[in-house]
């Protein structure tokens, strides 16, 4: 399986319960929506423990294969849909992506 993890900091004047709650309530749904193919979409936020952390949350989103990512990139819906949502929340310069491939051990 192969896994995506975005390191998300959220857009500047937004705070983080409602970076979070826009998240939860909003973009996720409309991911989930948008592609039903998706094998796990995980979100971690981080304790934020009255101090800023680097990132806000760590995205972790599972697919069969590299074949199902790029042909989502290339997409209209994800063009058209998912980054204009990502622009009302999200500070989308400094999202670092990384591909994965998994290995359970438990």
């Amino acid at each position: 399986m192969i896994k995506q993890i975005f390191l998300i900091k959220r857009r500047s004047g937004m705070t983080f319960d409602e970076f979070r709650k826009y998240y939860l309530e909003q973009h996720a749904p409309l991911v989930k929506e948008c592609f039903p193919e998706i094998r796990r979409y995980t979100i971690n936020f981080t304790l934020q423990r009255g101090k800023e952390a680097p990132f806000d949350a760590i995205t972790e989103i599972s697919w069969d294969n590299l074949e199902s990512i790029i042909k989502l990139a290339k997409s209209e819906l994800y063009k058209n849909r998912i980054i204009a949502d990502e622009e009302k929340f999200i500070d989308r310069k400094s999202v670092q992506v990384i591909l994965t491939e998994e290995y359970p051990q438990k």
